[in-house]
């Protein structure tokens, strides 16, 4: 074996053995979502799943707004035409609620109306491990999961 392909040999073990070795994380940051009426959504998500609404980096852009959902991650809100918004129950956010029964209540005091994810209206999906789901829609239809799982 020439010695030139005995280095590039060794080169690419020691390559592959590098980037098998990375200590990155990766982590959800966060997510964009479609709305064609910005005040009307952003109203929803800060009255309903009481979301805290941040600075985006354009300052007051009344295109974008930002909301925190902890853990420095966030759902940025994006203003479209309504053609441009897909609605599918499968593309949804989903969250936990530490108190499932409490949040019932106060969707059905706030009169939004709620599913199980076949649409059965005010039934709780319940998943195979055990974890309660249920799915409502924000002013533009986007699907939004609220479940029970390990708060």
């Amino acid at each position: 074996m020439k010695l030139k392909n005995i280095f590039l040999l060794m080169a690419m073990v020691l390559s592959a053995f590098s980037a098998s070795s990375q200590t990155f994380e990766l982590r959800h940051d966060h997510s964009n979502i479609l709305v064609s009426d910005l005040e009307a959504s952003a109203l929803f998500y800060k009255n309903i799943l009481n979301l805290k609404e941040l600075e985006t980096p354009w300052g007051k852009n009344p295109k974008t707004r930002f909301f925190s959902i902890g853990n420095n991650r966030q759902i940025h809100m994006v203003q479209a035409d309504k053609e441009s918004i897909v609605i599918n129950k499968i593309l949804h956010l989903a969250f936990n609620v530490k108190d499932f029964e409490a949040y019932l209540q106060f969707l059905k005091k706030k009169g939004i109306e709620y599913f199980n994810f076949s649409g059965g209206k005010y039934e709780i999906q319940l998943r195979p491990d055990g974890v309660k789901q249920i799915y409502f829609q924000d002013p533009d239809g986007n699907w939004i999961e609220v479940n029970d799982s390990e708060y």
